[in-house]
């Protein structure tokens, strides 16, 4: 005869093992700050601008018992220059007096019997000759004749 005999079962044993430490190293990434030099640039002034004034074209005068009248290039605008009697740099004034070409056409609208528009010439700018004088000493410098 056999005897059975019941005995608990052990108990299950854990066996803990330690897990190896693993340490990862990243090597850091290496930073360079690069400073730019500075640009250095040296700045020379420009040597002095000599302007030497053109010889003046030879100006003829005629001496009227009227305005005096220079053969110049002034027109009908007022002309930066310097006068003949005063030898002070100006900027001429301008007045319209009647000219050639003002009588031109009053006489041509006249001859035509047009009459009524022949006063019309005194009256526009355009018609009339440009004389030039000084602001300050008040001389005629130039007259522009239209014709």
């Amino acid at each position: 005869m056999a005897y059975i005999v019941n005995q608990p079962a052990p108990q299950p044993m854990y066996i803990e093992q330690a897990q190896p430490t693993m340490y990862i190293e990243q090597a850091q990434p290496t930073m360079y700050i690069e400073q730019a030099q500075p640009t250095m640039y040296i700045e020379q002034a420009p040597p002095p601008v000599i302007v030497q004034a053109a010889p003046q074209p030879p100006v003829a005068v005629v001496q009227a018992p009227g305005p005096v009248v220079i053969q110049s290039p002034m027109k009908s605008v007022p002309a930066n220059i310097r006068c003949g009697f005063c030898q002070q740099q100006i900027v001429t004034v301008t007045r319209p007096v009647n000219g050639l070409l003002t009588w031109a056409v009053f006489g041509g609208l006249f001859l035509f019997f047009v009459w009524p528009f022949c006063l019309i010439p005194f009256c526009v700018k355009s018609c009339k000759d440009i004389e030039h004088t000084c602001p300050y000493c008040k001389n005629v410098i130039h007259v522009y004749k239209r014709m």
